[in-house]
């Protein structure tokens, strides 16, 4: 995805909760003011799609509810990389480099990444 459209459907996502949750009266104006200047902060453009892989862990520290919008973005990356180190790992392994394949599942399980080759 267009690191621009990623960043967007992120803010988009944030606004329908911040939307929900004042509809709902979960939310008063100055928490949403609050969240809506953090993401503004955070979340200017341009952005590469490692920046906003960084950041957007970090929205939902001091406002939880944001969880919700930030966790399909952890979940996706997450995904990503171990794709990534399976198919190096893969490749290593085929050509005969099992030492190296195996400390970069070493390497990876250590960083909480669990790979399937």
């Amino acid at each position: 995805m267009d690191p621009e459209a990623y960043r967007k459907k992120l803010e988009l996502d944030i606004l329908t909760i911040i939307e929900e949750k004042l509809r709902n009266g979960q939310m008063d104006a100055e928490r949403a003011k609050a969240i809506a200047r953090m993401v503004l902060d955070k979340l200017h453009p341009p952005l590469t799609l490692e920046q906003i892989h960084q950041i957007a862990p970090t929205l939902d520290d001091h406002f939880a509810e944001l969880a919700k919008a930030v966790m399909p973005i952890i979940h996706d990356h997450e995904e990503e990389v171990k794709k990534v180190v399976s198919e190096h790992a893969s490749k290593l392994i085929k050509s005969g480099k099992i030492d190296e394949a195996l400390s970069i599942l070493k390497q990876a399980t250590q960083k909480g990444i669990e790979v399937k080759t």
